[in-house]
């Protein structure tokens, strides 16, 4: 089997696109000698390298060869739909797969003439407000202890971010609101213990300690939700016109200003989410996008949305357009373009979050008709 099509059954592999045909030969194939598993492996890792992604810090032989056998059981997509989704996917200008796997192979490295400066990526920070009034500046440097209304105690967190201790006070409905900037992200645990993880540009704002109803929460931006199940307190998330109700689950919510609707994207359990006088459940692996025009639901790669929570970017078949919103936010960066017709340019990718923005802004030049000029905090988009 020659190296191209190693390479391309790895990507069908990772995508989990294999058909039942192509799973069956690679199967044969791997199961010649050692070497062939060997190479596999290494051409995998190489793949999640070159994404980005480190999934492990080494590939895990066995578990690679054990999906393997899954997938060749569950694999149908047939040789026409596999065509299709494969030539849309080929058709995007891959930022680390065709471009980034290929070289990265050949030159174990991506090196570009470019010249941009180094603009560092965003880190943990907030301002929180309390219920009296006072602002905190927070970050993950932050040695605090603060008392509360309720005898609640706010400590910092063994994983990073702040954590509320449940007090034995009286009751009050008393409300604090966590405020994270452009190029900043935050993580708390509620008093309830559910868990969240705000992205840049958003602020949440919800209850010292749980009430007697109802854990009810506001809001902007977008959010990461791990939610302690407590069936007699339903959970709601409040933002824009639409309502997230759940009892325990995990889901991601995404409500930026101007953006026009609400994103839910669910990992685990179920939400109800309503907008007007639509209601609708989700099931893990659905996305809702509720407005004014109502609820729409599909199925989803749920990676792809929460990825940022773990610290990389993941871009499917995403416009230029929307991959700087989410570079602007995270960097503390404007991007202006030059040709508007610009924006709708697609890419298929992943990157590091916590990386310098010109080692992104380099790979897409690369890849693109499109060139990047930085001015102090403006970055405008030029076609080559």
């Amino acid at each position: 089997m020659d190296e191209k099509r190693i390479i391309e059954l790895v990507i069908l592999y990772s995508k989990d696109e294999l058909t039942t045909s192509e799973a069956s030969k690679l199967e044969i194939w791997l199961k010649v000698n050692e070497q062939n598993r060997g190479i596999f492996c290494d051409y995998l890792k190489r793949y999640r390298k070159a994404r980005q992604i480190a999934f492990y810090d080494t590939v895990d032989e066995q578990r690679a060869w054990n999906q393997l056998a899954r997938k060749i059981k569950r694999a149908s997509i047939s040789k026409k739909n596999r065509f299709v989704q494969y030539s849309l996917y080929a058709a995007s200008l891959l930022l680390f797969v065709s471009f980034s796997l290929f070289l990265y192979i050949k030159n174990g490295s991506v090196t570009t003439e470019n010249s941009l400066r180094d603009i560092p990526s965003g880190s943990a920070k907030a301002m929180l407000q309390l219920s009296d009034g006072r602002i905190v500046p927070l970050s993950n440097d932050s040695v605090l202890s603060l008392a509360e209304i309720n005898g609640v105690v706010i400590m910092q967190d063994e994983e990073g971010g702040i954590r509320y201790l449940a007090g034995e006070g009286k009751n009050e409905t008393v409300f604090n609101t966590i405020r994270v900037p452009r190029g900043g992200e935050y993580y708390l645990c509620l008093s309830d213990g559910t868990k969240v993880w705000l992205n840049s540009e958003s602020e949440l704002t919800y209850p010292v300690s749980s009430l007697e109803n109802a854990r009810n929460v506001y809001l902007k931006g977008e959010a990461y939700f791990e939610v302690a199940r407590d069936e007699k307190h339903p959970f709601r998330v409040e933002c824009e016109d639409s309502k997230i109700t759940v009892l325990g689950t995990k889901f991601n919510v995404m409500a930026y200003k101007g953006q026009g609707n609400v994103v839910t994207t669910l990992v685990d359990g179920r939400v109800r989410v309503a907008t007007g006088r639509d209601s609708l459940m989700l099931t893990p692996g659905e996305q809702a996008v509720s407005g004014t025009d109502g609820i729409d639901v599909k199925k989803v790669d749920v990676s792809f949305y929460i990825a940022w929570t773990l610290g990389v970017f993941e871009f499917e078949e995403m416009s230029l357009g929307q991959i700087t919103e989410q570079l602007g936010r995270w960097y503390d960066m404007t991007f202006v373009y030059d040709d508007p017709l610009l924006r709708e340019i697609t890419f298929t990718g992943a990157a590091e979050r916590h990386r310098p923005l010109d080692v992104v802004l380099k790979m897409i030049e690369k890849l693109s008709g499109v060139r990047f000029e930085v001015k102090n905090d403006v970055i405008t988009i030029y076609k080559k």
